[in-house]
């Protein structure tokens, strides 16, 4: 479930070598050329930017800030990275990154093909993590016309194998990335007022997180007559008494990202949204109670819409999703559906929630849990529904 993706991550851009130690990164650079000379290539081409970056980031820790960034990796060299940033920003980027050999460029297929001339692979076999997602086809078709002796092969489902377990620092960050979230979900208990604005109120949220170094962080949320019918990014509709608001964070903290959901209500909420509220949460427990290595995904999406039953709400619902995996991109697989084949890895970390609508109202849902050992722990916590004061008078 996503909004608006920001031109320019902004916050904490920086590396918590505590939190993600620099040994972390050698265990995955040797992985990472293992699988390399394990499928025949002689290199492997790894592309990002700054909404899709989670294959970088998982062998680099780099994070791109604007555009994007390539690396390099061959089977018996050091790896080199080109950032998408001017040559007197390479000493602060390489802040961010275990790398020595980090150069920058603003036209990446001449540097591209700079790049593996100069490694002597202008006849190699080139595998490709994350192109065909995000690069630009203008600039794979420079890149792919200036190198007619490579020959090119795809390399997704390789490095998706690498990343399906999380190792102990990945799971580390991501229950840090949780906590923004639930300061997010806090602060928002003091802030939603009578009389303030859904942005204000909003904002007051983000702050709260960026204080907790968020690095990007995604709201979506709904107020009064809003509740029943969507989700939506912050506007100026100013809270009035009664009004319920339903609140989804995803927060990204070191890279890693959490999600977390919460419904609230100025006032004493209504027995029907009540009702709502109880049937979202205990969709969720559902599916947390069910969250075991080795478990078909599809039993989690039967799970939850077994808690859920009215027609109404399971439409509204199976709409937004009921989660995914989650870690250094916000959405991993796999996706919580029903028409998954996936199972649940031994070490892992998903994105629960549910948001549902009928006859006028809403409530939404949702946490972030670690699959440990035998069963899942939650990594943020909501209640089924919060009351709030209704008796403020303007702005907070």
């Amino acid at each position: 479930m996503q909004t608006q993706h920001q031109v320019l991550k902004r916050g904490g851009l920086y590396w918590d070598r505590d939190l993600v130690p620099r040994e972390v990164f050698d265990e995955r650079f040797r992985a990472v050329q293992s699988a390399l000379a394990a499928s025949g290539d002689d290199a492997w081409l790894i592309y990002g930017d700054a909404q899709g970056y989670g294959d970088v980031a998982f062998v680099s820790h780099f994070l791109p800030r604007l555009r994007s960034v390539l690396i390099l990796v061959v089977k018996d060299a050091p790896p080199t990275l080109l950032a998408n940033v001017g040559l007197r920003d390479i000493p602060a980027s390489k802040t961010l990154t275990w790398f020595e050999d980090l150069r920058p460029f603003s036209r990446l297929p001449q540097e591209a093909v700079k790049l593996v001339r100069e490694r002597g692979l202008e006849k190699a076999k080139l595998g490709l993590v994350g192109t065909r997602q995000a690069l630009p086809i203008a600039e794979w078709d420079a890149i792919g016309s200036a190198l007619p002796g490579v020959t090119w092969n795809t390399r997704d489902e390789a490095f998706r194998k690498l990343r399906m377990q999380k190792d102990a620092a990945e799971l580390a960050a991501i229950a840090r990335a949780a906590e923004a979230a639930q300061t997010g979900l806090q602060t928002a208990a003091h802030v939603l007022r009578v009389g303030t604005t859904v942005r204000r109120a909003s904002a007051l949220v983000d702050k709260a997180m960026r204080l907790c170094a968020a690095e990007d962080i995604r709201i979506l949320i709904a107020s009064g007559p809003q509740c029943g019918i969507a989700l939506r990014p912050p506007d100026d509709r100013r809270l009035e008494a009664g009004d319920a608001v339903m609140l989804f964070i995803a927060v990204e903290v070191q890279r890693h990202w959490a999600e977390t959901a919460q419904t609230y209500v100025l006032g004493t909420p209504s027995p029907e949204l009540r009702a709502i509220a109880s049937k979202a949460a205990g969709a969720v427990d559902a599916m947390q109670n069910g969250l075991r290595p080795h478990t078909a995904v599809t039993l989690l999406a039967g799970a939850a819409e077994k808690a859920l039953g009215d027609p109404a709400l399971l439409q509204s619902a199976r709409s937004y999703g009921f989660g995914h995996g989650i870690g250094l991109d916000q959405e991993e697989p796999p996706p919580i559906e029903r028409t998954s084949f996936e199972t649940v890895a031994a070490s892992t970390a998903f994105a629960l929630h549910v948001v549902v609508h009928r006859d006028g109202l809403g409530a939404a849902s949702g946490r972030t849990v670690a699959v440990r050992g035998n069963g899942a722990e939650a990594l943020t916590q909501a209640s089924v529904l919060i009351e709030l004061p209704d008796n403020t008078n303007g702005e907070v």
